[in-house]
């Protein structure tokens, strides 16, 4: 029987990243099987959880441009991260690109000017599992330029290793804290409608997470089964409340907010 090459040396690397279980270089083998097929820049291993910020499980320590961004991030700009949004709705576990999960209008948001694009750069594909009473184990890409759909398809095509290799990768850290019943998304909420003056009503608030989130109008009306004059009007009002003018300005008092 014939051997291909190209498929021995496969099995040689899935081998040898099984047998890194245990180890503390398992996350930094997992990402150099997936360099193989997919090229990126950075990447972090990270498990979402409701009502708690992400828990960081390995990154690849050059992630961050400023250490001030990444605390920005945990202290709740993971609010606005689109896949933490997505990874803890019901979904099915699989590979995801940036653009299936983000909202209509996310790369013209001031989270993507100022976070998304210095930190994550241009595109993010992410491998995503979700663990029943736990949270949403990620396996997150980062790169400078739009992943193609050659690496897209390869990334696919790899999950059901991927995956598996996660959970296992995941029993290796310390079991995460229980919910501590502070919800950080319930605290921010509630900051919106006591900066407002007057106070911010249920739905102005909603239409204000929205539109930080990277939902145009348009998108503010369709989640919200409202029309696209009404999404409009309460826009104009939550800005009004908020003194604020734009959609940056937003974004601002959202980061000072505690």
């Amino acid at each position: 029987m014939l051997l291909d090459v190209a498929e021995l040396a496969f099995h040689q690397r899935l081998g040898r990243l099984i047998n890194s279980q245990g180890e503390a270089a398992f996350w930094p083998a997992l990402a150099g099987f997936l360099r193989e097929v997919v090229e990126f820049d950075t990447w972090v291993a990270v498990l979402f959880r409701a009502a708690q910020p992400p828990l960081v499980l390995a990154d690849s320590a050059v992630n961050y441009a400023e250490g001030n961004l990444f605390d920005d991030y945990m202290r709740g700009l993971y609010l606005l991260d689109p896949f933490y949004g997505f990874g803890l709705g019901a979904i099915a576990p699989g590979a995801y690109r940036l653009d299936e999960v983000a909202p209509d209008s996310f790369r013209e948001t001031e989270y993507f000017k100022r976070y998304f694009s210095r930190n994550v750069v241009e595109d993010e594909l992410q491998f995503l599992l979700p663990l029943p009473g736990v949270g949403t184990l990620s396996l997150a890409l980062g790169s400078k330029r739009r992943f193609s759909a050659d690496e897209m398809g390869a990334a696919v095509l790899y999950t059901p290793w991927i995956l598996p290799l996660m959970r296992h990768g995941a029993r290796l850290v310390a079991a995460p804290e229980e919910p501590s019943g502070q919800d950080r998304h319930h605290r921010l909420e509630e900051a919106l409608r006591q900066r407002g003056d007057p106070h911010l009503t249920e739905r102005e608030v909603q239409v204000a997470l929205l539109i930080l989130a990277g939902h145009s109008t348009k998108g503010v009306a369709r989640h919200l089964g409202i029309s696209q004059e009404t999404a409009k009007v309460h826009r104009r009002n939550l800005y009004g409340k908020l003194a604020v003018t734009s959609q940056a300005g937003l974004f601002l008092l959202f980061v000072g907010l505690e």
